[in-house]
């Protein structure tokens, strides 16, 4: 048994999407963690701010009023007396948990906790670095075991943050470290100002990323789309290429058929007995359509020199209507021009021009039934461009044919060759020129060709 083959089809690269999808990835994680990063820095950074303040202000007290005397000569009982009026000063500044005075032996000379007075801590690292004249800070969140501590007793419900800074207390000439005074507090306004911090600093990045992706985004689609651009108009030259070289091969051997078959048919036109008139006439008009063919192909793959110069648009389209007139009664339909500018100049070539507006009307003609109309109109737009409007009444444009007007050979008439719109492009385009073609099924077409003022 052969084996059947896959008709699965391998999607093609959507670069926009997976670029979309990759750049939204990759902002968001440099984002989250650049987020990261600069909230645990400012959290840090205030709190060692304020254990740094606090350290301050607990050296110059005890220094202007002489307490640290006491901390040389414990038993000295006016130092002591002294020292406990710094010490109510510390007690009582706002959000302190916890007060410890410590004597350089380690010993507990004073503490909130009446307890630890007169234990001596033989193992503790931070005292140990205080005490040669380090100031110490250790800070971090309060979280819910924490608040359990006895020392936690009494925590305001909003206070998120603590620090524990071990002050090294100097002499007056700040040389000799005498003891270390031990503040632990959980500040309700420093949480509260680090929370607003760090949601700035979480607003601004995700608004940044924003800003960011969105930008990213928008140069990868402009590119994806001129990217898209770029490929089918290397599609087209390689088509057009490739037709020009078959174009004129085929137009260099059937040229001569052509014109012999021609000949013969006007002279069976001439020749007396048997008549045969209609038959020569259709032999003469087929020759003629498929010499016509041949002309056009050929004008559609070959650059045709360019002769601008200020062109009267009106006059032109009116000259057009007029050519189509034996047309336009044939197909009994109406075909008339207006304007609401009488002078209407653009910087074209009129040959050129009036090869791309005998297109239009044509195929105006071939959409629209008996009794219908074509009306063409030039109009001047605010942005200083020229408008050519061609309308009709005709049975109008597919919605799934509208992306493919413009592409070349492809055409729903059944004798078409699929290059005139594909023509009027190229033709406009060459000029500074845009072609927009609105239509809607059984509403009619409106094909409008706009050019810069002359």
């Amino acid at each position: 048994m052969e084996p059947i083959a896959s008709t699965h089809r391998k999607r093609p690269f959507n670069l926009l999407r997976w670029f979309s999808l990759a750049s939204l990835a990759v902002v968001g994680a440099i984002a989250a963690a650049n987020a990261v990063l600069l909230s645990d820095f400012l959290t840090r950074r205030m709190l060692e701010r304020e254990a740094r303040v606090t350290g301050d202000v607990v050296q110059n007290v005890l220094l202007a009023e002489g307490s640290y005397e006491y901390l040389v000569s414990p038993g000295d009982p006016l130092l002591a007396q002294r020292f406990r009026g710094s010490i109510d000063h510390f007690a009582a500044m706002k959000d302190v948990l916890r007060n410890n005075v410590y004597s350089r032996d380690k010993v507990v000379l004073w503490s909130t906790d009446a307890q630890l007075i007169g234990r001596k801590f033989a193992e503790n690292d931070e005292l140990d670095d205080a005490l040669k004249g380090e100031l110490v800070v250790n800070s971090g969140r309060v979280t819910d075991e924490e608040r359990k501590k006895p020392e936690h007793v009494g925590l305001h419900p909003r206070s998120d943050f603590f620090f524990e800074t071990y002050i090294p207390v100097r002499d007056r000439e700040g040389k000799r470290v005498l003891g270390v005074v031990e503040i632990y507090k959980a500040p309700v306004e420093l949480t509260e100002a680090i929370g607003e911090g760090r949601r700035q600093v979480w607003i601004t990045a995700l608004g940044g990323a924003l800003l960011l992706y969105l930008t990213l985004t928008w140069i990868a689609w402009r590119a994806d789309r001129t990217i898209r651009s770029q490929h089918d108009r290397l599609l087209e030259i390689e088509a057009l290429t490739l037709v020009g070289e078959l174009a004129s091969s085929v137009a260099h051997n059937i040229r001569n058929p052509l014109a012999s078959i021609r000949s013969s048919a006007e002279l069976a036109l001439e020749m007396k007995g048997q008549d045969c008139t209609e038959q020569a006439r259709d032999i003469i008009t087929t020759v003629d359509r498929v010499e016509s063919w041949m002309r056009e192909l050929l004008r559609f793959t070959r650059s045709e020199p360019v002769l601008r110069g200020p062109v009267d648009v009106l006059s032109l389209l009116r000259r057009c209507f007029d050519e189509f007139r034996l047309e336009f009664e044939r197909h009994s339909v109406t075909g008339s021009v207006a304007a609401d500018a009488m002078v209407a100049r653009v910087d074209v070539d009129p040959t050129l021009l009036g090869h791309a507006l005998h297109s239009v009307v044509a195929n105006a003609i071939d959409a629209t039934p008996e009794g219908g109309r074509i009306e063409g109109h030039v109009a001047a737009n605010g942005d200083g461009r020229i408008a050519i409007l061609v309308r009709d009444t005709g049975h109008g444009i597919a919605p799934e044919d509208m992306a493919k007007l413009f592409r070349p050979f492809f055409t729903t008439k059944a004798r078409g060759l699929g290059i005139g719109l594909a023509q009027v492009r190229r033709t406009v385009e060459r000029f500074g020129g845009a072609v927009r073609i609105d239509s809607a099924p059984g509403a009619g077409t409106t094909v409008t060709l706009e050019f810069p003022r002359a």
